[in-house]
């Protein structure tokens, strides 16, 4: 008998349809776990254990179980649909006869030797999976283990690419089918499920290696939609496409920390292009600055240019000089250039809601280098307008207005996150809009980014400025002479921080400091600012900011405030960073998107 026969049949009680599922949860491990794949086809383990959380994902939005009386009356109608679907995927994973005769791949029994891996050499698949998926899952194999018995592990005796990569596509479409028994509304939620898991997924890939692979596995799948006639539908393809340019940014940032030029792969070199070319521009094709206001001994944060005949706004970082020259300090370069190559790539995605960059420019005579931004022809010659401007100038705007403008940054630090690109400077002052007339409407990008990376001891940091009105928006481990690099240094936990006080000052619509009553015309006490944390959590302003947007964004904007997604001074790994992705995601940013005005 072959390796991956089925022993013995438990039906008992249990739903048939569950019985199944379970088979074919079974049967993916199997083939997940298998040894011996060639390293070169390794990738292709990404879109099978993709496909898997397919099928985990249609499990917990059908409530199947051991019982038929918590399934949904959709998937009980269509039961005999269902489980011949499920009948052909447990044939595609686990006929061994078919495996061998129809795709040329063959799989027998692990040898004790190739076996004696550990838990710890586990790859993503089962570290990132969502709670609900888990929960599943192991219904699922614990029902197995009681009704059947398979092999602990398998090996691949022979193993041919072009046909897994069939064995692939034949699951796709089997699995796309089951999305059929779905409501509209459960197949959105689906896609949303999907997202969640494979940002925990891109968490855990942080080497080059593995993003390549990533890379090459989600293409692939496009590939497949395409091949399916799936290219027209629009929620698919924005989904894919959304993940390949996560994966991509994700990889060219680790390019540019690195400064690796090539990788001998045609694809790797071509998604480093971008990455490897310099991003200063000439100060001389800048003209026409005109800042915000008319204050000529202010450090202006944005200024309106033009730019070889390009309408641009300008935002300024400044420095202090380490010689008579006013020359900056070569660390600050390095990280000016870094950023500027981040914030300029063209293909980054749309929800990082990041304006267009063309580059930087290094003006040593006020000693200040700028981001240069091409600007919106609405603009004319405004620089854009910050939310801190509008929550002290204009009427307060609807709660559909605030909550969309508060989805819309939580959702863009989300991503942001999933590609380890932290803020380090998120304030009100540091979110704008384009179109100052059409706030109603107008989507807000974020600016004022701080270069974000790993520090070994004995490099040098910056500190953040020392103004009291930032310190209000930082976590009070973040506050005054607090390194933004390092082991202990800034965390993603903290950019969720200021979120959650951003997310404040959106729902009452007042500055942080007018919410606690600090008069910002007299000197602010660092005394006073540390308390910020405390003043907004406390019984009082939580009520009044229920009683201006609702339980649930309170609720939202406590869980960024108050800690409990993840403790700030936990080390932070792969695997922590993961959870608090799937927990920032779930509990603030898919909260957010629920609430019904």
């Amino acid at each position: 008998m072959d390796p991956i026969s089925l022993a013995g049949l438990g039906l008992g009680v249990a739903s048939l349809t569950f019985e199944l599922f379970s088979i074919c949860v079974k049967g993916y491990n199997l083939l997940l776990e298998a040894e011996g794949m060639p390293k070169s086809c390794q990738y292709l383990l990404v879109r099978l254990a993709m496909e898997k959380e397919k099928l985990l994902g249609w499990a917990v939005l059908t409530n199947i179980s051991e019982g038929d009386a918590a399934t949904r009356p959709a998937l009980r109608l269509n039961r005999h649909t269902v489980t011949d679907a499920l009948r052909e995927i447990q044939v595609l994973l686990l006929d061994a006869a078919q495996l061998d005769n129809r795709y040329k791949l063959k799989l027998i029994l692990a040898t004790n030797k190739s076996s004696d891996k550990s838990e710890d050499d586990q790859s993503f698949k089962d570290k990132t999976l969502r709670n609900e998926y888990s929960t599943i899952q192991q219904k699922a194999l614990d029902f197995i283990s009681k009704t059947r018995k398979y092999p602990k592990r398998l090996q691949w005796a022979a193993f041919d690419k072009a046909n897994f990569e069939d064995l692939l596509s034949n699951l796709r479409v089997l699995n796309d089918d089951m999305m059929g028994f779905l409501e509209a509304y459960e197949r959105k939620r689906h896609f949303q499920m999907q997202e969640a898991t494979f940002m925990q997924i891109l968490q855990v890939n942080n080497r080059m290696d593995d993003l390549v692979e990533l890379l090459h596995s989600l293409k692939g799948t496009a590939v497949e939609d395409a091949k399916q006639g799936q290219a027209n539908n629009f929620d698919q393809r924005t989904y894919e496409d959304r993940l390949i340019r996560l994966t991509r940014f994700k990889a060219i940032s680790i390019a540019i920390e690195t400064q690796t030029t090539h990788i001998n792969e045609p694809g790797p070199r071509m998604i480093l292009d971008n990455a490897v070319t310099g991003a200063e521009l000439s100060l001389a094709k800048l003209t026409e600055i005109v800042p915000v206001n008319d204050e000529e001994d202010e450090q202006h944060q944005r200024s309106h240019g033009l730019y070889d005949g390009t309408s641009v706004w300008v935002e300024w970082r400044y420095y202090e000089g380490v010689d008579e020259d006013e020359e900056p300090p070569p660390f600050i370069v390095q990280r000016i250039s870094k950023l500027a190559k981040l914030l300029r790539d063209g293909m980054k995605p749309a929800e990082f809601l990041v304006p267009d960059c063309l580059g930087y420019i290094h003006q040593q005579s006020h000693c200040r280098f700028g981001f240069v931004y091409r600007c919106m022809e609405s603009l004319g010659r405004d620089v854009p307008i910050s939310l801190f401007e509008l929550l002290s100038t204009i009427k307060k705007p609807s709660l559909t207005t605030r909550i969309r403008i508060a989805c819309a940054v939580a959702n863009s630090i989300w991503y942001l996150h999933a590609t380890n690109w932290l803020h380090k400077g998120l304030r009100s002052e540091n979110i704008a809009f384009q179109d100052r007339r059409q706030i109603r409407c107008a989507t807000p990008f974020l600016c004022g980014f701080d270069y974000s990376r790993p520090s070994g001891i004995g490099e040098e940091t910056e500190q953040p400025s020392q103004n009291p009105l930032h310190e209000m928006y930082r976590h009070p481990e973040t506050q005054f002479d607090f390194p933004r690099d390092g082991r202990t240094g800034f965390k993603k936990a903290h950019d969720i921080y200021s979120l959650g006080v951003v997310m404040f000052e959106i729902g009452v619509w007042k500055p942080v400091s007018g919410i606690l009553g600090i008069d910002t015309a007299k000197p602010v006490k660092a005394s006073m600012v540390k308390k910020v944390q405390s003043e907004l959590l406390s019984a009082e302003n939580l009520e009044l900011l229920e009683s201006e947007a609702g339980d649930v964004f309170a609720a939202a904007v406590k869980t960024c405030l108050d800690g409990t997604l993840a403790p700030t001074k936990a080390l932070q790994s792969p695997e922590t960073d993961s959870q608090l992705q799937a927990s920032f995601g779930e509990h603030v940013v898919k909260s957010l998107e629920k609430i019904c005005v």
